[in-house]
């Protein structure tokens, strides 16, 4: 799992731009075309409550910023939400989807384990009320080293609507 998304410079960029509305940037991707140039812009808010007025609400803010960024009009923008089950790609997600539950493969048990993210620490991230899915386990908190994990999503559960 990458941990370098704070250090790119459109997600700096475009961050103190949003946060002005009340969003955050979860990731951002971009790639140059022939003519053009694409970027797909995922958000979310304090609550995780993004909707489509949202989105739309970002992409007026943005795009004509990308414009001048990227010194072109051939910007096409993609702007959109994590979703309920969003593969993490980067470390500062466990810090964003903090209190939020999630699943992730434990290299060191050879298992999933499913719980509510509580910490990112150096170390390793820190979950509560944590399950391991094939053993029937539950742990108060359950810690798994950086390097144990191999992925990570977003877990949705109707206990927590």
């Amino acid at each position: 799992m990458e941990n370098s998304i704070r250090s790119n410079e459109l997600f700096l960029e475009l961050s103190k731009l949003l946060e002005a509305i009340g969003l955050k940037v979860v990731d951002i991707k971009k790639s140059e075309l022939r003519s053009s140039i694409h970027i797909v812009l995922i958000i979310t808010n304090n609550d995780h409550t993004v909707g489509v007025d949202q989105c739309a609400e970002a992409h007026r803010l943005v795009y004509p910023r990308l414009t001048l960024l990227e010194g072109t009009r051939e910007v096409d923008l993609e702007v959109s939400t994590p979703g309920v089950q969003r593969n993490f790609k980067d470390l500062y997600e466990f810090e964003l989807f903090s209190g939020k539950r999630c699943r992730l493969y434990d290299n060191s048990i050879s298992n999933w384990v499913e719980g509510i993210i509580n910490e990112l620490a150096d170390d390793g991230v820190e979950l509560t009320n944590a399950k391991i899915d094939d053993k029937k386990e539950s742990h108060p908190t359950y810690k798994v080293a950086l390097h144990d994990i191999k992925k990570a999503k977003l877990a949705y559960s109707w206990e927590d609507m």
